[in-house]
């Protein structure tokens, strides 16, 4: 098998997977993209919009939308800071904590379903596997040899290699 049907696999995976967790979540009050963001401040009560920000690799205007989405829906609170009236904290409300769960839930159902039939030897070769293809796509792109989290994969983007652009004028 060529490595291009390989990789037309992962696109297809990837994408059924986006399409079942957006039809599951559609009648949530959530917009795309807000569930990390809410799953962000569940884990990292009292953090600051530029915190949010800068973790998620995202502008601080689209959290700033994003929150105050978020705020009018219940899902979060604000408090203002009393040493500087500009910056709020972030903490996720009951609302908010049993919404990202059921979220979870449904995903981790799919994942569920995903690997269903899997043994255990087959689950780890193929976690074999991926790690290995994320170590040659780490040590060709990135400079960093680190176990990579979500938050830290969003991270690398600002140290993204220029790819080489072979045979382009």
């Amino acid at each position: 098998m060529q490595y291009k049907e390989i990789v037309l696999r992962f696109e297809k995976l990837h994408l059924i997977r986006r399409i079942i967790q957006q039809k599951t979540t559609i009648d949530f009050p959530l917009h795309p993209g807000q569930l990390h963001l809410l799953e962000f401040i569940n884990l990292n009560a009292g953090c600051t919009q530029a915190e949010v920000a800068e973790k998620l690799m995202i502008s601080p205007a689209s959290v700033a939308v994003s929150t105050k989405r978020m705020e009018k829906t219940g899902l979060i609170e604000k408090r203002i800071m009393k040493d500087n009236l500009r910056c709020n904290r972030l903490y996720i409300t009951e609302k908010g904590r049993k919404l990202s769960e059921r979220c979870r839930k449904a995903f981790d159902e799919f994942d569920r379903v995903m690997f269903s039939g899997f043994s255990e030897d087959e689950l780890e070769g193929l976690k074999i596997c991926l790690d290995r293809l994320l170590d040659n796509i780490n040590r060709e792109y990135f400079s960093s040899s680190d176990d990579l989290d979500f938050y830290s994969i969003l991270a690398l983007r600002k140290k993204l290699k220029p790819v080489k652009k072979e045979g382009i004028d």
